[in-house]
């Protein structure tokens, strides 16, 4: 298993990103879900997951 943190370049959210490399995940995208700006192409040769862990601050104004 491995984390990371990823920032989204357009809104500033911050996500934790895991991959396990034991299972295989499905193929397709992952987008911000607060701007809809695209962040990574899953190829599914890996199980990943994306949790919003940073709101951008444009939500609290």
């Amino acid at each position: 298993m491995r984390k990371g943190d990823v920032i989204c370049p357009e809104c500033g959210a911050g996500f934790r990103r895991i991959e396990l490399g034991s299972r295989r995940g499905t193929v397709g995208e992952f987008r911000c879900p607060l701007c809809d700006h695209l962040l990574e192409a899953l190829d599914g040769s890996k199980e990943v997951a994306y949790r919003l862990t940073v709101a951008p601050e444009k939500i609290f104004e």
